[in-house]
């Protein structure tokens, strides 16, 4: 059964809108799953990097910026930026 603070942090946790920073991880976790489906890289991989990112948020109440000013950097930053032109179209074979 939940406490009253068990409660008040969901509320905490849970409200919105989303900041700026929280949209961008959210768009470089799209990235890292783009690329790693264009690349044939594996699912294990890619839940790893998810889960380290997760857990580590998890540690600051889902907060980013307390995460972020306590040395927590998500591995899947920078992933939004992945383009065909940065990283180069997948080989034909690759899905074989």
């Amino acid at each position: 059964m939940l406490t009253r603070d068990d409660v008040a942090t969901l509320n905490q946790v849970l409200r919105g809108p989303m900041s700026e920073a929280e949209v961008e991880l959210l768009r470089d976790i799209k990235g890292l799953i783009d690329f790693a489906i264009t690349n044939g890289l594996s699912f294990a991989m890619v839940m790893s990097i998810l889960g380290h990112d997760v857990n580590g948020m998890a540690r600051h109440g889902m907060d980013l910026s307390e995460a972020s000013a306590n040395g927590f950097s998500p591995k899947v930053t920078g992933y939004s930026g992945y383009t065909a032109d940065a990283v180069g179209e997948p080989e034909e074979d690759a899905e074989e």
